[in-house]
């Protein structure tokens, strides 16, 4: 049985697939920029992201008593995410995506990697091969 995070990852990825799709289509009508899809986009993940807090009935908590550590590590993630989703945008409008893509993927290398020294996850010796293989795949591709 798959576990169900697997399966959330692997939505994400198939989303993260069609939003490279849908910002090439847009960007290539040449009557938008990058930043104005990256501003439509990120307000619909915004809207939803608050909706789905306060359906969750956790509004009250994350506008007053989130705590302070909490909260800064949410913001530090906020920044990053801000840096990496516009760092991609305008690399999908200067370049390929079949080039652009694997070489914004390589998150993933570094977010395990991170996992690993900073938050002290195991890792198998399968997964240092499987990150291997990845890294040596995304050098083949962007070449």
């Amino acid at each position: 049985m798959i576990q169900s995070y697997v399966l959330w990852a692997l939505l994400g990825m198939a989303g993260y697939s069609l939003m490279t799709l849908f910002v090439k289509l847009a960007e290539r009508s040449g009557t938008v920029t990058t930043y104005q899809v990256l501003a439509v986009s990120t307000t619909i993940v915004a809207i939803f992201a608050i909706a789905v807090v306060a359906w969750r009935g956790e509004l009250k908590t994350l506008l007053f008593e989130l705590e302070t550590p909490p909260l800064l590590w949410a913001i530090a993630g906020g920044i990053a995410l801000t840096v990496a989703v516009s760092s991609l945008f305008h690399a999908l409008s200067l370049g390929p995506a079949n080039v652009v893509v694997p070489v914004y993927g390589m998150f993933i290398v570094g977010g395990a990697v991170l996992g690993v020294v900073v938050l002290g996850e195991a890792m198998p010796w399968h997964r240092v091969i499987g990150l291997i293989a990845a890294v040596i795949g995304v050098v083949l591709i962007s070449l």
